[in-house]
């Protein structure tokens, strides 16, 4: 909530979304989305060959990518628009181009994608230089084949963060899960990109590496140079690049101030989360990969709320198998034991793309085949998951989670799968918790209505609200330009949430909150004084958490939820909390 400062000295100041706070003052990696730097190499004689077959395996690539691309547009457009990419696909089988590349890779002993520019760019001059306008025309569909065959022989873009050296911010467009999954912690001060809001991936991962970042920046990455010098203030949401001395010698005493802050936090992690009044509250942490655990230890959160499984299938070129997964699980689990670890299954789909195996281009991603409607036609895929996830429950305490149901049938379905997992352990006399507790996340707002019922199903419901609030609201949380509208305090959002909690616990059922809305300071009063059972935060903001929820007494929070519940819009009950927020905690930023 602090307010990004005026009047510097700058060679650009972007205002952005906020989602992970903390300053960053470090030199620009840009990584942009057309990698097209192509450097000339000699390459060895026993290298030719295999040369040879990168540049036959990124035609091969960008046939299927065209083959994507085509059907996409034909769905969305039509067949007759869907066409305009035929002469891309002759252009990937025609003889001459490719012979004369080979060649160049052969004769010249040329690497690759110089040996293809080389090729492309006399295609281009040829074209340009024609008086046909027909001819003329064509030079566009060359430029993009040139770069979709380049980025297949050059790899993924997270290749080239191998050559970050040193420390850096990376500024994009936007990153992909697939790409921040393998980024080098140690490396990476803060991230800035064009796209994306307060749930996006990069934003989780951000908050995740405890590294500040400013995201829906809009122009940023055509803005600036590799190299430059840039502040990021995750906390204000402002990116300033090309300070001068004056500029950068605030936003280190701002820096100091932070980090001040966190130390005074710190105090809290060895302390129970309890109100004043006694009402005990479970906190815990969000997870994405095995070595966070120490992180959620030392930050004083009891358990893991929410496993994301999703990054051991994009970390890797294959699909995890059994024994993979179990390794990573049985790190987790031993390490938090005897604390719980909620482990939910595949939530893939939507921007979270696999390698490993094939989820078709869709119209509507996010309202398309993902998470559980992928585990539930992927049986092979599912039942490797549950019994992988049953026998680390052998190891500690585990609970299962289901994402994305929308009804009752689905719930079944899971529950019959893993019942047909745990018989096949058992008939190889293989250990595992035979009361392992199953929830659902409620993120669509159908399961939300039928909260009740699904709570007979299960031992727990956990809101998911980053997609619940995208689908109550009908916002794409991935969505720079209406952010403004994406807010997990609107009157309806709360309403919901209410609904949830009131249902589960009726058929006695704990509800917990795995979305970040749990970890937002604004909201925890509010969902104290509705009854959540459990947060479920970034490890780093689980200190901040539990100073609020230990500084309130619980009947002055259930005035604060009753009250709010009256306003109607979001814009009055964030006022109203900012308000309370500041009159309470006169140390901290709102």
């Amino acid at each position: 909530m602090a307010k990004a400062k005026k009047n510097l000295n700058c060679k650009h100041f972007l205002q952005g979304i906020a989602v992970s706070p903390g300053i960053a003052i470090s030199k620009i990696f840009l990584l942009l989305e057309d990698v097209e730097e192509v450097d000339s190499s000699v390459i060895d004689d026993e290298m030719i060959e295999s040369e040879v077959s990168r540049f036959q395996g990124a035609l091969s690539g960008a046939k299927t990518d065209l083959r994507m691309l085509q059907s996409k547009v034909a769905h969305r457009i039509g067949k007759e628009s869907a066409r305009i990419f035929d002469v891309h696909k002759l252009l990937l089988e025609d003889h001459l181009l490719i012979e004369e590349t080979i060649n160049r890779i052969r004769k010249e002993k040329k690497n690759a994608d110089h040996a293809f520019s080389e090729t492309m760019d006399k295609y281009q001059h040829t074209l340009s230089e024609s008086p046909h306008e027909f001819f003329q025309s064509r030079v566009s569909d060359l430029r993009d084949v040139r770069r979709r065959v380049i980025r297949h022989i050059q790899g993924d873009r997270t290749d080239h963060l191998s050559k970050l050296e040193g420390t850096a911010v990376i500024v994009a467009p936007e990153l992909t899960p697939s790409e921040t999954v393998k980024l080098d912690k140690h490396k990476v001060m803060g991230f800035a990109t064009d796209l994306g809001g307060r749930t996006s991936h990069v934003a989780i991962m951000a908050r995740s590496m405890e590294v500040p970042a400013v995201v829906g920046l809009r122009k940023i990455s055509g803005l600036v140079k590799a190299g430059e010098r840039v502040i990021i203030d995750g906390t204000a949401g402002c990116v300033i690049v090309g300070p001068d001395e004056k500029t950068l010698t605030e936003y280190r005493e701002l820096q100091a101030r932070h980090y001040e802050l966190e130390k005074k936090l710190a105090g809290f992690k060895d302390l129970p989360c309890v109100t004043l009044d006694s009402k005990e509250i479970e906190l815990s942490a969000n997870l994405e990969f095995s070595d966070e655990v120490d992180s959620v230890k030392s930050h004083g959160a009891r358990g893991i709320g929410l496993y994301r499984t999703d990054y051991l299938y994009l970390a890797s070129e294959v699909l995890p198998d059994e024994e993979t997964q179990l390794r990573e699980y049985r790190k987790i689990v031993g390490k938090m034991s005897p604390d719980p670890v909620i482990i939910r299954t595949m939530d893939l789909g939507g921007d979270k793309q696999p390698k490993s195996f094939e989820i078709p281009a869709e119209e509507n991603p996010f309202l398309g085949w993902r998470a559980v409607r992928i585990s539930l036609v992927r049986q092979d895929l599912f039942n490797t998951q549950l019994r992988a996830i049953l026998r680390a429950s052998h190891f500690g305490s585990v609970k299962i989670l289901f994402p994305m149901i929308s009804g009752l049938d689905e719930v079944h379905e899971c529950k019959l799968a893993l019942e047909k997992a745990k018989a096949e352990l058992r008939s190889e006399n293989i250990s595992f918790d035979e009361n392992v507790e199953l929830g659902v996340m409620i993120e669509v707002p159908s399961a939300a209505l039928l909260a009740d019922k699904i709570a007979r199903e299960v031992d727990f419901l956990s809101l998911g609200t980053n997609d619940l609030v995208q689908y109550a609201l009908a916002v794409d949380r991935g969505n720079e330009r209406i952010a403004y509208l994406y807010k997990h305090l609107h009157p309806a959002v709360l309403r919901l949430i209410r609904h949830v909690i009131q249902a589960g616990h009726r058929e006695g059922v704990w509800v917990g909150m795995c979305g970040e809305m749990a970890g937002d300071p604004l909201s925890v009063l509010i969902l104290l004084g509705l009854d959540l059972d459990e947060f479920s935060v970034c490890p780093t903001a689980v200190p901040e958490i539990k100073k609020i929820i230990r500084s309130v007494n619980y009947r002055e929070a259930v005035r604060i939820a009753s009250k709010v519940m009256d306003f109607d819009k979001a814009s009055e009950i964030e006022r109203f909390m900012v308000k309370i927020m500041r009159q309470k905690f006169k140390d901290m930023n709102f």
